[in-house]
């Protein structure tokens, strides 16, 4: 499959990962329905947080003719500190699970 690289259609791992054991259960249905629901639930959350992105760029570019020049600078800290703290949360929820 060399051309099927560029073309984006290789199989993904982890939908073998899930489709091959269903199938060696004889759960076929359910792990293709599930493929399914992942194939149109990631694009469908990308191009969502896309629009936001582009929506909220008319209100950034407002907050910096305001005066928002100073907050600029800690927009990435800012996300930074949400992802790691949402790492943690996620850690220490699967850590909990893992323990009892």
């Amino acid at each position: 499959m060399p051309w099927a690289r560029p073309g984006g259609i290789t199989p993904c791992p982890e939908a073998l990962a899930v489709l091959l054991p269903a199938i060696g259960l004889g759960c076929t249905t359910l792990s293709l329905t599930m493929i399914v629901a992942f194939s149109i639930g990631l694009p469908g959350v990308l191009v969502g947080l896309g629009l936001i992105l582009v929506s909220a760029r008319t209100s950034l570019a407002g907050l910096r003719q305001r005066g928002g020049d100073r907050l600029m600078p800690w927009l990435p800290v800012a996300s930074v500190a949400v992802v790691a703290v949402l790492g943690l949360m996620i850690t220490v929820v699967g850590v909990g699970g893992l323990t009892g």
